[in-house]
């Protein structure tokens, strides 16, 4: 064999690669593009769309009746130049990383045409596993011409140099709610169709309303129970063809997903569905294959994406890991200025499997610095099993995301409600909440 192990594609893929060549091992790392080190997350997601979140969200408290700006806008050419700044820097650290764990790099296409056999760059590779990690790309449905200017997915939204008067948003998800904060809080009409009759069917009916109605209070427009079934752009415009009649907007974003990226897949012994089929160890149907991340279609998230790469590394290694359970990967929505987050099992889930539980609900209502932070609709959620152990949580507030990390580590350290109530968390902060609807679990 050439290689130990052969990794395909870059995005979180790279932290595997690194980790086994520090433990010894021959790796090989396949990259379409060497300048898109990192994947989606690094150049068309997570950590760009953060990064003009950030400033929405500071545009946001400018705006409060306590500061005197009249007309305050962002400078959104300056803030492409610092994300694009911040991406190129980065992906310098991870090549640093890769060279000195002494990774092969290679850049090219990699595509697996038979047993332990990858063929790129016009080459034929052999390596005793291979661990595919070929993200997803948008998904754009039926009857929507996509242009990538006045039509565009989150990859154009992400580096627009101008914002416009008015967008309307296809979609409900992470994606969809998180761009209709970033352009409503920098001034633009944002409308939203949805599909169904609500946003975030799988969180709690008490979150999902409160989410709902302070996007709408920010001046969200939801169109409900709304199918489109064609988009065009005519004359600069965008025409809307929709069960609720015609709109005419300066841009349509299509937020309606991401699809898995599995045509590094030539081999008919690796199944494929909806993505690249894997069991509860990410190995594919063809033993000593791998996929992780988006392409095996679990859970698409890159800190999940890293979470596999690292067990399946661990797996081969013969380190034998405990299994990695995906309910307890946290997942969140930076919308503004309330975000959500969850982790475990929850309402939804807990009901879907029958699964008898406890719930706590606490209002940040009951906390002062609520008012602080315009988060007096924000809730905090627990759950519980008969047994007292927590099986999950939900929560509305301003850094749900790093709020979750608390449960995130009750959670996964085995914790039962009664050693949790024990928890003293410092006051006055947003985090004491959960300390708070703890005691009523």
């Amino acid at each position: 064999m050439d290689f130990d192990i052969i990794f395909i594609g870059a995005g979180l893929n790279y932290a595997g690669a690194i980790v086994a060549a520090r433990a010894g091992l021959k790796c090989m790392l396949i990259e379409k593009d060497l300048d898109h080190l990192g994947g989606a997350c690094l150049h068309e997601g997570c950590i760009p769309s953060k990064h003009l979140l950030h400033y929405a969200a500071t545009l946001l408290e400018l705006r409060k009746p306590a500061f005197q700006f009249n007309g305050l806008k962002v400078d959104i050419p300056a803030i492409q130049q610092e994300k694009n700044s911040l991406i190129i820097k980065t992906t310098k650290v991870i090549r640093n990383q890769l060279d000195r764990a002494k990774v092969n790099l290679m850049e090219g296409t990699g595509k697996i045409t038979s047993a332990h056999t990858v063929e790129a760059a016009g080459e034929k590779l052999l390596a005793r596993h291979i661990v595919m990690g070929t993200g997803s790309l948008p998904f754009i449905p039926e009857g929507i011409k996509f242009d990538a200017d006045n039509i565009i997915t989150s990859n154009e939204a992400l580096n627009l140099e101008s914002l416009p008067e008015n967008i309307a948003i296809m979609g409900a998800g992470p994606i969809a709610l998180e761009f209709a904060s970033f352009f409503i809080a920098n001034g633009v009409d944002t409308s939203v169709f949805v599909r169904r009759n609500e946003i975030l069917p799988q969180a709690h009916p008490v979150i999902r309303e409160n989410l709902t109605g302070k996007l709408e209070d920010s001046g969200v427009k939801f169109h409900f129970s709304t199918q489109i079934s064609s988009a065009e752009a005519v004359n600069g415009k965008v025409s809307l063809q929709t069960s609720a009649g015609p709109y005419t907007f300066d841009k349509f974003m299509v937020a309606t997903g991401r699809k898995p990226n599995t045509e590094c897949v030539a081999w008919n012994d690796i199944e494929t569905g909806r993505g690249i089929v894997t069991d509860s160890s990410f190995e594919t149907t063809a033993p000593g294959h791998y996929a992780i991340g988006d392409c095996n279609n679990r859970l698409k998230l890159a800190h999940a994406a890293r979470a596999q790469a690292l067990f399946v590394v661990d797996q081969i290694l013969g380190r034998k890991p405990a299994p990695l359970d995906m309910y307890h990967v946290p997942r969140f929505i930076n919308t503004l200025p309330l975000s959500y987050a969850r982790v475990g099992m929850v309402q939804t889930d807990l009901e879907k499997h029958h699964i008898p539980f406890n719930e706590s609900t606490f209002k940040l209502s009951g906390i002062t610095i609520s008012r602080t932070y315009d988060a007096t609709e924000g809730v905090i959620i627990l759950y519980s099993d008969k047994e007292n152990y927590l099986t999950g949580a939900e929560v509305l507030s301003p850094q749900a995301p790093d709020i979750i990390g608390i449960i995130t580590t009750a959670l996964n350290t085995k914790c039962n409600s009664d050693t949790f109530r024990k928890v003293i968390f410092p006051h006055p902060t947003l985090s004491e909440a959960v300390g708070r609807c703890a005691m009523h679990l």
